[in-house]
């Protein structure tokens, strides 16, 4: 039985399969089906045939230990990207990729808004989600990617994760 404190929060569906995009997805597509326009597995999401997403992790240093604070996020891709990536997603040469440019997809609680921070997404090896790095920046997020976050910070992302899931 494992034991100790959980350092990962994630997300199922990029903001927008919820919330739509503009007026462009009047409705959702219904999660679990697949369309050559519309689809949502446990890594990838398409949208109208337009908006591409990948899900992966953001890994943020806890200050002061040798863990890692884990966010399971999605970000945007383009379409050359989110083909090459679906293309050769069982290749084992796949982390031979080079970092494809994403916009964060997933909206954080209790940052200032976090969807459309710059980041790169660097594939890893097959069965291994990719991992996000974000450019440095002002925004807290990125403050906390670059500089570590303090265990107090990720005790208060967890009570507020845990009760608004609860």
């Amino acid at each position: 039985m494992a034991q100790g404190v959980c350092l990962d929060v994630g997300f199922l569906t990029p903001y927008h399969w919820n919330h739509g995009r503009g007026t462009k997805l009047s409705s959702p597509p219904e999660q679990g089906t697949e369309s050559r326009k519309n689809f949502l597995t446990p890594d990838y999401a398409a949208i109208d045939n337009e908006f591409f997403f990948v899900r992966g992790v953001l890994n943020v240093p806890i200050i002061g230990t040798s863990e890692f604070f884990r966010w399971g996020i999605w970000g945007s891709l383009s379409r050359e990207n989110f083909d090459t990536l679906l293309a050769i997603k069982d290749d084992s040469k796949r982390s031979e990729l080079p970092p494809m440019f994403s916009w964060s997809s997933s909206r954080l609680p209790g940052y200032p808004e976090t969807l459309n921070l710059k980041m790169y997404a660097n594939i890893q090896k097959v069965g291994s989600r990719p991992h996000f790095e974000l450019q440095e920046g002002d925004h807290p997020r990125s403050q906390e990617y670059h500089h570590g976050i303090t265990p107090e910070r990720v005790r208060e992302i967890m009570v507020r994760h845990l009760r608004e899931a609860g």
